[in-house]
């Protein structure tokens, strides 16, 4: 595929024919359309319009580091813990092995440095702890916004993506390793899917009925 590929893609296409997707050939993705990709996610909404989110582009040898970094964690936990608690979080580091890039998502905090929100945010903090975890709440709801336009724009770009929480796993020696001054949220997977992948079934949704109220 191009690298000029523009946004044609309905947006109700865009949502029900997004898939997570765990498999993906070797071909590059251009970085024209990773930088497309981001750049849908600077357009979500934000608290305050703070724009916590930052991102981290890996490919190659810096994707393989972190990787490795990850895998090695994971091998230790499982040892320490046993197999039965890691869930996929090994499955998801082959995942991350085998995509072409990773995007690491980041939360900055409250605001940009200088913003008037900073300060105002810390003289609510100052009086109400309770205000510092409701604020970090809005910071990675924002971030999230951020994440969801990135997977419905690289769909429609005709890339997979895969939102990977695994991390976790092994956050602290991941941020660690990565030295930024930020809370790491959520990595990305970014790639071409395999044909296989994308004859995959729709996952069964529960219906608008079964999931709201309505009240009046």
């Amino acid at each position: 595929m191009e690298g000029n590929v523009s946004l044609t893609m309905e947006l109700e296409q865009a949502i029900r024919g997004r898939r997570s997707i765990r498999s993906y050939t070797n071909q590059p993705v251009p970085l024209n359309l990773i930088r497309k990709v981001i750049e849908a996610g600077t357009w979500a909404p934000s608290g305050k319009n703070a724009q916590q989110w930052r991102f981290t582009v890996l490919t190659g040898s810096s994707k393989n580091d972190f990787t490795r970094i990850m895998r090695t964690e994971l091998d230790e936990r499982s040892k320490r813990f046993g197999i039965a608690v890691m869930g996929s979080s090994f499955r998801t580091c082959q995942i991350m092995e085998q995509a072409p890039a990773v995007i690491l998502v980041w939360n900055a905090g409250g605001a940009v440095p200088g913003d008037r929100v900073r300060e105002a945010v810390k003289m609510i903090e100052k009086r109400d702890s309770r205000a510092r975890e409701l604020g970090h709440k809005v910071e990675i709801q924002s971030v999230s916004a951020a994440i969801q336009n990135m997977l419905l724009t690289a769909h429609s770009l005709g890339l997979g993506t895969l939102w990977v929480n695994d991390i976790y796993y092994a956050i602290d020696a991941l941020e660690k390793h990565m030295k930024k001054p930020w809370e790491l949220v959520a990595a990305v997977t970014i790639g071409w899917p395999t044909e296989e992948e994308k004859k995959k079934s729709p996952p069964k949704k529960m219906s608008v009925d079964e999931v709201s109220e309505f009240c009046t």
